[in-house]
């Protein structure tokens, strides 16, 4: 287990974290509104955007590009608050579900709609490319958050705590599925 010097917030039941998103969204929202989240979101999105709408012309690849951006900094820092609001909620299973998939499925629903209205042509590839990422972005930023980093708000941390123990954070990630598979195979 990774140790920080920011406290870890207290278990809190799922459906209790959830509710306080809807009924309390200045201190779970807005003022957690991740801005870490929400820049690197905006460079990888848009980029993806720009990218895969090139065959339309690049008037066409840039109106995608400042479309996404736009969408991504709102829609990024968004999921990174609910996230956060998230991190220690119970049960573990339940929460992961909705991280990993409900969370990305909404905002790619929202992604879809903004694009659809303002007519980029090419949504597919980007669509899926960002569904993806938003999927490994937000288990990531959960995970994180969970371990005391990348958070917002009243529990900030800053730059220099997130730079020095993200690494570790990243490695423990990436193992986590294989060392869950490994100790479940070695059960007696």
């Amino acid at each position: 287990m990774l140790q920080s010097h920011y406290p870890r917030a207290p278990r809190k039941e799922l459906g209790r974290a959830i509710r306080e998103l809807f009924t309390h969204p200045r201190s779970t929202l807005w003022a957690a509104w991740s801005w870490k989240a929400a820049a690197l979101s905006a460079l990888f999105r848009a980029a993806t955007f720009w990218l895969t709408n090139l065959k339309a012309g690049s008037h066409k690849a840039l109106h995608a590009l400042l479309v996404e951006a736009v969408f991504a900094i709102f829609a990024a820092g968004l999921l990174g608050a609910v996230s956060q609001q998230l991190r220690c909620a119970q049960p573990y299973w339940a929460t992961a579900t909705i991280v990993w998939l409900f969370m990305p499925l909404v905002i790619t629903l929202a992604q879809f709609g903004v694009h659809h209205l303002a007519g980029t042509p090419h949504l597919g590839t980007g669509l899926t490319v960002s569904f993806l990422f938003a999927a490994i972005a937000s288990s990531f930023s959960w995970y994180a958050m969970a371990h005391g980093a990348l958070l917002g708000g009243a529990d900030s941390t800053t730059l220099e705590h997130d730079a020095r123990i993200l690494p570790r954070i990243i490695l423990n990630y990436i193992l986590a599925i294989p060392r869950m598979l490994f100790s479940k195979q070695h059960r007696p």
